[in-house]
C-alpha cells in the first residue's frame, strides 16, 4: 500500500482529452500564426475549442467550493463570445 493516493482515482480519458484539444489548438494556432491572411478562418476555431477545453475543465471540478469555480465560467464565456465575434466579422 505504500505509494497509493487516497481520494479519487485518476481518469486517464481525461488527461487524453485534454492532450488532444491541447494539441488541435497548438496546430491550428501555428498554422494562423504562420500566415494570418490566408488561414483566418481559423481563429474562431481555436476560440471554440478553448472553450470547449475550459467547460471541461470546468465539469471536472464542479464540486469544489470557492471563486475558482465561477472564474472558469467565465473565462469559457469569453471564450465562446470571442468565436462569435471572429465568426461573424469573417463571415460577414
Amino acid at each position: 500500500m505504500i505509494g497509493r493516493s487516497r481520494g479519487k482515482i485518476p481518469s486517464h480519458k481525461v488527461d487524453i482529452l485534454y492532450g488532444i484539444f491541447g494539441l488541435i489548438i497548438f496546430i491550428m494556432a501555428v498554422m494562423a500564426l504562420s500566415n494570418p491572411d490566408e488561414n483566418r478562418v481559423l481563429f474562431p476555431f481555436i476560440f471554440f475549442f478553448a472553450f470547449i477545453l475550459r467547460i471541461f475543465h470546468f465539469i471536472e471540478r464542479r464540486m469544489e467550493d470557492g471563486k475558482e469555480k465561477y472564474f472558469q465560467i467565465i473565462v469559457a464565456a469569453i471564450l465562446l463570445i470571442l468565436s462569435v465575434i471572429s465568426g461573424i466579422s469573417l463571415w460577414t
